[in-house]
């Protein structure tokens, strides 16, 4: 059986929450960098890169070889919301790992100046043509 070879970059997970000055309906996101206590999920620090490896699957994927870059909003209430694709392979994998963000549990989150705030973070997956 073909499957997509998966491999999760941890170098990204450090160095991919880049400081950008967002905003949205006047409730700041605080870049992942720039927040002073910053989300996890439950478990240990690599348990969003197991939660991705999981659930993340495209038997057989033909696409093209290359990193899919995804960023996202990890809310007060640790729900994750805003997921966009920012690097598309292809339409298929961009709606897969789409799916697979709305199943994603729920975050610790992370706070700023003491109080629960909206964190903007970014990671990205290698993806690998199977032909």
């Amino acid at each position: 059986m073909k499957r997509i070879l998966f491999i999760a970059m941890w170098f990204f997970m450090f160095c991919t929450g880049h400081a950008q000055d967002l905003s949205m309906a006047n409730d700041e996101i605080v870049p992942y960098n720039d927040v002073e206590l910053r989300p996890e999920l439950p478990g240990n620090y690599s348990s969003f890169m197991d939660f991705v490896s999981k659930n993340f699957s495209m038997p057989e994927y033909e696409g093209p070889t290359g990193y899919l870059k995804v960023g996202f909003v990890i809310e007060p209430n640790g729900l994750v919301s805003n997921v966009k694709v920012l690097k598309s392979l292809d339409s298929t994998s961009s709606e897969v790992i789409k799916k697979v963000m709305t199943k994603c549990p729920q975050w610790k989150p992370g706070e700023h100046n003491g109080k629960p705030v909206r964190v903007y973070y970014e990671f990205s997956l290698k993806l690998m043509n199977q032909s």
